[in-house]
């Protein structure tokens, strides 16, 4: 036993304050849940776990749990909330001061405190109905502050689970009570490092359709917390594996639609140059240029992208920290833009398969297949209950993923088009252009630092380079206002204005004008009015 991390529990002020008024009321409290699990694997001290994800402690009160935890919200200046007035659970929130990095605000890390009162006639009956074996170990809180050995409270068998590091259920009823208990599970394997026992795993597979009884709110928060680990792709494609992942995005699953013509056969009515629609139900082959059918490809690229993001400091050097900052930036309710872009990466081509389409010479099209992929991620965002801001981040860097492939094809990629890609996406673009090198390295088979991917790699280095650069200072600082424009010419406003704003900005990005004279000038020409 870690007898460090048992000192920096009893520490914790608010532990002192349960265990305080524990005794002033004279009921029974016991820590449960994952705090007690994580004593039991030692596995660093809770002010490192507090700092990284805050911090969640489970308790079980012997007593009436709404008016226990009142009195220490109370107490520790928390706030109070009464999460089940039937089964008698409450919570309290503590805020903590926001952690810094790099000068800017990362997030707001927060205690959460949760009581509930013991189910059945005692605590034993009360572990037995927790979500897995090692979640249902219990120790007195009293027991935590004598000196002697510390005595678990263990009628599953949950320390043996913890210490052979694989997850069970006690009783497959847990399952039905709770059928989010089966997403938790695969995220309780990436975090912890366990495994799902066999038992667990035709569980799940049998019960993965019951997941949509499950709030969208609930689901999100588990996937996301799944997605924020380093190797999440091994954990969605544990989702696939066991049948949770269709329930939750049904659209992974290809529709059936029928196979293509071979070029082979006759020209239809349709003549020579007709083009034919289709593809195959189960799997989806992805044309010349791909090495993978259609889910691996999604998620391979989702490895790529997390082996690149491992990796910014090598692929990056001047610009990691600003790269890192973006991706770790909050967007809304807890979720990173790291973990948008990583869902983001399996949705990019989830609509390939309707729009597949084969030419006269027998190569392969998916035409705009990244709209439609777009408007199913937006529908993903809404079952989810994902906010505005999250949802046009994932629904932007859908719909323009193609777009930094498509310039790396151009002879020259001029700073015009560069703008204009920006322009379209804002931040998004830098996300959309670290997805592209992962996209490409999925597509054609090969390792994150293959020699085949020199020239998108090249040209992302570029963008991000001139995003960072030039394209904020263009978008803070522009030359010219639209009113500027209106008195100079003596033009009402109208879309032409915006337009010819663009125009002025684009010229800037091609450095053919740099400052507010020059723009007057070209604004003057006949040739400028025509734009």
């Amino acid at each position: 036993m870690n007898s460090k991390l048992i000192d920096n529990i009893k520490s914790l002020p608010f532990i002192k304050t349960v265990k305080a008024i524990s005794d002033e009321i004279n009921v029974e409290v016991y820590l449960v849940g994952g705090i007690v699990r994580d004593m039991i694997i030692a596995q660093g001290s809770v002010q490192n776990q507090f700092q990284d994800n805050g911090l969640d402690i489970d308790f079980a009160i012997d007593g009436d749990a709404l008016l226990f935890g009142k009195r220490v919200g109370d107490s520790v200046g928390g706030s109070y909330f009464p999460l089940d007035e039937e089964r008698s659970v409450s919570r309290v929130v503590i805020k903590q001061s926001p952690v810094n990095s790099h000068q800017s605000i990362v997030k707001m890390n927060e205690i959460i405190l949760d009581f509930s009162r013991i189910r059945g006639e005692g605590i034993e009956d009360d572990l037995k109905l927790r979500d897995f074996t090692i979640n249902a170990v219990a120790l007195n809180l009293d027991d935590l502050f004598k000196d002697a050995e510390l005595h678990y409270i263990d009628p599953t068998g949950g320390i043996t689970d913890i210490n052979n590091r694989v997850i069970k259920v006690y009783d497959k009823g847990v399952i039905d009570d709770d059928p989010l208990r089966m997403l938790r599970a695969i995220r309780f394997e990436s975090q912890l490092g366990f495994l799902i026992d066999d038992k667990l795993e035709v569980l799940i597979k049998e019960n993965g359709q019951k997941i949509k009884k499950t709030s969208g709110e609930r689901i999100r928060d588990e996937l996301f917390n799944i997605l924020s680990g380093d190797k999440s792709h091994i954990y969605i494609q544990r989702l696939k594996d066991l049948s949770l992942l269709k329930e939750i995005i049904p659209e992974i699953t290809p529709p059936s639609i029928p196979p293509l013509t071979s070029p082979l056969s006759p020209p239809s009515e349709g003549g020579e140059g007709e083009v034919l629609r289709g593809g195959v139900g189960g799997v989806l082959e992805q044309g010349r240029h791909h090495k993978y059918f259609l889910w691996e490809h999604s998620i391979n690229t989702l490895k790529t992208l997390e082996v690149l993001i491992e990796n910014l400091q090598r692929k990056f050097p001047d610009r990691y920290i600003q790269l890192y900052e973006m991706l770790s930036n909050v967007l809304e309710q807890g979720i990173s833009a790291k973990e948008a872009l990583k869902l983001s990466s399996i949705m990019h081509d989830i609509r390939k398969p309707l729009t597949k389409e084969l030419d006269k010479n027998g190569n392969v099209h998916f035409i705009n297949h990244e709209k439609l992929s777009a408007d199913i991620t937006e529908k993903l965002c809404r079952r989810l209950r994902l906010g505005n801001n999250i949802c046009k981040t994932m629904t932007a860097i859908v719909r323009n993923h193609m777009r930094p492939i498509l310039l790396s094809n151009e002879k020259k990629v001029t700073n015009r088009a560069i703008f204009r890609f920006f322009r379209d996406t804002k931040e998004a673009g830098v996300l959309i252009s670290l997805l592209s090198i992962a996209d490409i390295n999925a597509t054609r088979g090969s390792g994150i630092f293959d020699d085949t991917a020199e020239d998108i790699e090249g040209l992302v280095k570029r963008m991000i380079d001139y995003y960072f650069e030039d394209f904020i200072r263009q978008i803070n600082s522009p030359l010219i206002s639209g009113d500027e424009i209106m008195k100079r010419l003596n033009l009402k406003s109208g879309p032409e204005i915006g337009e010819l704003l663009k125009e002025i900005e684009e010229m800037r990005a091609e450095g053919i004008i740099s400052n507010k004279e020059d723009a007057i000038k070209f604004l003057e020409t006949d040739k400028f009015l025509d734009v």
